[in-house]
């Protein structure tokens, strides 16, 4: 019995680097700005930045970069970019305040900001686990991610929105003792989130 667990195991795993696999549950949540219109201006695509310790800002970047390059083509602007031609700030705040954004306009002459930040909440589920019945608790990964996104010349928060991703280890005496289970890492959650809150985006926007 115990050699057909670990074979068990061996495919999940084989299965789970081969396709990728990111599982856990997702949530997302508009607090405003669910409905914009993407069709006008030039959008600032900022710095995006985690209290990840396994440096998973350079993936959150491109990941969320490229969604919305989906929705917004050419009209999307990267600060290495806007640096080139124009004055800008070396750090540009996840909130910043309406002197900063009225300078950004005036700096960057662009008419958006969009804002990114992930944040790993816990990361204490195992990533491969037996159940155990004589245990019968549960801990979790999770993770959530933030957007903001501003209109620099009116200097007004026009979109916020979050979206949350976790993956539980549960034991249980309603499961079969050692029956083997996986969890999903916070941190390729976080991307996870990004990804489809920049989707929600696109699907809500109203210039369709």
């Amino acid at each position: 019995m115990e050699i057909r667990n670990h074979k068990n195991l061996f495919y999940i795993v084989i299965l789970m680097l081969g396709s990728s696999c990111v599982g856990g549950k997702y949530v997302y949540d508009f607090d405003t700005g669910k409905n914009l219109d993407f069709s006008n201006g030039k959008w600032i695509f900022n710095d995006v930045h985690s209290n990840s310790e396994s440096n998973d800002n350079k993936r959150l970047y491109t990941e969320s970069y490229g969604e919305f390059k989906k929705i917004l083509g050419d009209s999307l602007v990267d600060l290495t970019s806007l640096r080139n031609i124009a004055l800008v700030e070396p750090e540009i705040k996840f909130e910043p305040t309406q002197s900063e954004l009225k300078k950004l306009y005036e700096n960057s002459k662009c008419d958006f900001l969009i804002n990114v930040k992930g944040q790993i909440i816990s990361n204490n589920a195992s990533s491969f686990y037996s159940n155990d019945q004589s245990l019968s608790y549960s801990t979790s990964n999770r993770s959530a991610v933030f957007i903001k996104i501003f209109n620099l010349k009116n200097r007004i928060l026009i979109s916020s929105s979050k979206g949350q991703a976790i993956s539980t280890e549960v034991h249980s005496n309603l499961e079969k003792d050692g029956a083997f289970n996986w969890t999903t890492p916070a941190e390729p959650m976080m991307i996870r989130a990004a990804e489809g809150l920049i989707i929600k985006y696109g699907k809500y926007r109203l210039d369709k």
